[in-house]
């Protein structure tokens, strides 16, 4: 063998060498590290609520009207042109205040001649019933003076009287809330000139069910809200239940009244009553928030193993931050109050960390 061959052998054996070395490193390398997977990484986390049997006020809520205590439309009471308004709309007046006049110079005369026609027959009474005394005159004559002396007083009270009708005044302490005629106009009687209303004191005017009107009783203190102070809750009393039912509806008037003196309540604005019907005893009561309306049914989602159940449930009645529970749970089942509004049945769920510990 030649010292060629011998060096082509040589590094063959070398080539083989470093082969076998690098298939043993490969079958003695360990394993790569798989990545952890978390099997709760797709779970929703939520709030439960274990179910209770309470007893919980049922609590009736009603639409309701804010009116005026006093909303008086004036009319003209003598036909005539107004000579002069003493108030506008959105003027404050105070009861007895003169708002409008009208021309009353004709019925001034006619009560100077009333007053003239009753200083003669004053005097003449005067003088007949002294002669009266003294059998100087006949009891007819006497009689006939007597007649015309109150006669006289009538037509004088009468011509007082109509020259009052010229004159509107403020019935009430209020406010003009509209004028219907202007300075000028030819009126007759009967016809609107102004509308006042008395907002100091308002009412608040309720239809209540034929089921709920032996849970209200007159002088009982009654909450209610209006939809512009929706932060506010006022409280009026039972003024008024009417003992008859509206024919129309089955449903009896009742009132509140409340002192408005700010003048924030505004006649015509929309309330919503609210009064207690009674005490619903071994009730299940949840927040509205545990309750998912879906196709006109109600449904809750409970959690068991760790996953999502959905239930369907039947709700009793509905208050303003509850929900009363008639069937579909019992006292074993957790109920989800939170993050319910995405989940689908059977979905993994997660308990918030708070809950989680407890």
């Amino acid at each position: 063998m030649n010292n060629k061959a011998t060096k082509l052998t040589l590094f063959l054996l070398i080539i083989l060498a470093m082969i076998e070395v690098a298939v043993m490193m490969l079958m003695n390398a360990p394993e790569p590290a798989t990545e952890k997977v978390d099997t709760n990484e797709n779970a929703q986390l939520v709030s439960i609520l274990p179910v209770q049997l309470t007893n919980t006020a049922d609590v009736v809520y009603l639409p309701a009207k804010v009116r005026a205590n006093v909303s008086a439309t004036l009319a003209a009471e003598k036909a005539g042109r107004i000579m002069a308004l003493a108030a506008d709309r959105g003027d404050h007046v105070g009861k007895g205040q003169l708002l409008l006049k009208i021309d009353d110079r004709i019925l001034q005369a006619a009560l100077k001649q009333a007053e003239v026609a009753m200083r003669d027959a004053l005097s003449n009474y005067d003088r007949f019933k002294k002669l009266q005394k003294t059998g100087a005159v006949s009891a007819s004559e006497y009689d006939g003076i007597e007649r015309a002396y109150i006669v006289a007083e009538a037509l004088l009270d009468e011509a007082r009287v109509n020259i009052e009708l010229c004159r509107i005044h403020s019935p009430v302490d209020g406010n003009i809330n509209d004028r219907f005629v202007e300075a000028g106009e030819y009126v007759q009687p009967g016809t609107p000139v102004f509308e006042v209303v008395d907002s100091q004191t308002v009412k608040v005017l309720i239809l209540v069910p034929e089921k709920d009107i032996f849970a209200l009783h007159k002088g009982d203190r009654v909450s209610f809200s209006v939809q512009p102070l929706a932060d506010r809750v006022f409280t009026g009393t039972v003024s008024f239940i009417a003992t008859q039912a509206d024919e129309s509806n089955n449903a009896f008037r009742a009132e509140l009244t409340i002192e408005n003196r700010d003048g924030v309540l505004r006649p015509g604005m929309i309330a919503r009553v609210e009064f207690v019907r009674g005490i619903r005893e071994n009730m299940i009561s949840l927040p509205l928030s545990a309750v998912v309306p879906s196709n006109g049914d109600h449904i809750v989602y409970l959690v068991k193993d760790g996953q999502a159940v959905r239930r369907k449930v039947q709700v009793e009645t509905i208050t303003r931050e509850r929900a009363l529970i008639a069937t579909g749970l019992t006292n074993a089942d957790l109920v989800i109050t939170e993050g319910n509004r995405t989940l689908s049945d059977g979905q993994l769920v997660e308990l918030t960390g708070k809950e989680a510990s407890q």
